[in-house]
Formats: C-alpha cells, sequence, structure tokens
C-alpha cells in the first residue's frame, strides 16, 4: 500500500512536471536582455519585418553606431540582406552605418560570416535582434560562435505577431514556431548547423 502511494505521488509529481514544462515552453524561448549602447545592431533575416523595425528603432535611440543586417539568397539573387537594407534606409537608418553580410542561409551561418565580417570594424560590443521566439536559439549559437572574438554580446528581441510566448498553442503558426524551434535546438544540441 506504501509503494503504491509512493507510486502514485512519483507520476503526479511527473504529470504536473510535464504541464508545468508545455505551459512555459513559448516563455522559455524569448530571451530579451537588459542592453547596453553597443557599437553595433545586428539584426538576422528571416521575418516579414519586425525584426528591421526594432533594430532601427533601438538605433535611432543611439544604441549602435553600425547597423550589421544579415541574411543570404532568398529568390534567383535577391538577397534578404538587401531587401532588410531597403527596409531599414526607409525607417532612416543612413546608409553609412550600414553593413552587409550577404550570404547566411541558418542562424549559424549569421553568426558565423557575421564575425567574420565585423572583425575589421572597431566593434567591441553588438545587440543581436531577432524575433522573440527564435532568441534561446539565437543567444545558444552566436554565445559559442562569437565565445573568443572578445566581443560582448546583448540579446533583444523583436516581437513576433504569431507567436503568443504565453499561450503558444492558441494558434497553429504559434505551435508550429514553437515545436520548430525546440526541434532545431535539440539539432544544434546533437550538433547540426541550423
Amino acid at each position: 500500500m506504501v509503494k503504491r502511494r509512493w507510486g502514485l505521488f512519483v507520476a503526479l509529481f511527473f504529470v504536473i512536471l510535464l504541464v508545468f514544462a508545455v505551459v512555459n515552453a513559448g516563455k522559455f524561448l524569448v530571451v530579451d536582455e537588459k542592453i547596453q549602447k553597443s557599437d553595433a545592431i545586428i539584426v538576422l533575416s528571416g521575418d516579414k519585418g519586425e525584426r528591421v523595425e526594432k533594430a532601427a528603432k533601438l538605433y535611432h535611440q543611439g544604441y549602435g553606431k553600425y547597423f550589421v543586417i544579415s541574411g543570404g539568397i532568398t529568390y534567383n539573387d535577391v538577397t534578404a540582406a538587401q531587401l532588410m537594407k531597403d527596409h531599414a534606409l526607409q525607417l532612416g537608418v543612413p546608409e553609412s552605418a550600414i553593413i552587409l553580410e550577404d550570404r547566411a542561409d541558418s542562424t549559424y551561418e549569421n553568426a558565423e560570416f557575421t564575425r567574420q565580417i565585423i572583425k575589421s570594424y572597431p566593434i567591441h560590443s553588438a545587440i543581436v535582434v531577432s524575433s522573440n521566439f527564435h532568441m534561446k536559439r539565437v543567444k545558444m549559437i552566436f554565445d559559442r560562435d562569437f565565445k573568443t572574438s572578445k566581443i560582448k554580446l546583448y540579446y533583444a528581441s523583436a516581437k513576433d505577431p504569431h507567436f503568443d510566448k504565453a499561450h503558444w498553442w492558441s494558434n497553429n503558426k504559434s505551435i508550429m514556431i514553437t515545436i520548430t524551434e525546440y526541434l532545431k535546438m535539440t539539432g544544434y544540441a546533437m550538433g547540426k548547423n541550423y
């Protein structure tokens, strides 16, 4: 009888733990740190403009001198970086501040190629901007890739209109975003470069 109660208690504990993990799965993905004024703002491709808008707002608030855009080919020979640059110019970011990285096709490549490009600039700190749901993986990858660069990184998330971190199960897009991010984080932890 005591063994049975103990088994029920353990099972109930794991059910509660599982429910807690599922309910908070969306919140876990979001990283939005207290940022500091930096030498650069790095904005990653992969959305419909919210990331550039967030980065441009930070730029106009004086959070960075350089505006680094990272994104590879999206169709034929058109790069996400060029489309994002056009958007940033429309938002008042001066062309002289913009640095383009136009080869990256993954978050891993965003980090690697951006680090390679900015090492020739006087950049010792940077704010990395991406969508809120993407930030946990961005932080994992950028922290690892920039580890020996001596560049201090901060992270600021742009709100994605389809992702609700508190109720990630509330719409199909949010569900797919959440599941995809966990699969990609798992793959990255296993050595895949997404």
